[in-house]
């Protein structure tokens, strides 16, 4: 990182020559792929790298001891700072999840429900002809149910 180029900087290595023995030592981790692709996962295990795939994830490992030690070494964030600032993190996040459940949901209740039952009544009179709508339409109403009973 920065404190690693600062300190071959101050021993006496040219700007030049730290920056590309930072490239050449670090250039492991650089990965010039689709990160949102199944492949990356495995990659970035064979690195030996964290894979911090969710919001959660990332806040914790920001706010983790290591992280707290880099900041405070640096004189950018105390302790103290770090856990306020992961607090108000996942305090948005959980906000931001929340208030896309609720959209979820009323988009469901209110527009997809709504035209499930209005398909379904077009096969009233020869049922079989609906094939797996009934069952596809009912599951989309039971999981809808699941995720408001967890917000």
């Amino acid at each position: 990182g920065m404190a690693a180029l600062s300190d071959l900087i101050e021993g006496g290595m040219s700007h030049r020559d730290a920056v590309a023995k930072l490239f050449k030592d670090n250039r492991h981790v650089i990965f010039t792929g689709n990160g949102y692709s199944a492949e990356w996962p495995v990659e970035a295990k064979k690195r030996g790298l964290s894979n911090l795939n969710t919001t959660p994830l990332a806040v914790a490992t920001f706010n983790s001891e290591k992280a707290k030690k880099l900041f405070a070494d640096m004189g950018i964030f105390s302790a103290e700072e770090c856990d306020a600032r992961a607090e108000v993190m996942f305090e948005n996040y959980a906000t931001t999840l929340s208030v896309e459940v609720e959209t979820l949901i009323d988009m469901i209740e209110t527009g997809i429900l709504p035209a499930c039952a209005k398909d379904m009544a077009k096969y009233s009179a020869m049922p079989a002809l609906a094939g797996e709508r009934s069952a596809t339409y009912t599951s989309i109403k039971t999981e809808t149910d699941k995720l408001k009973g967890l917000f």
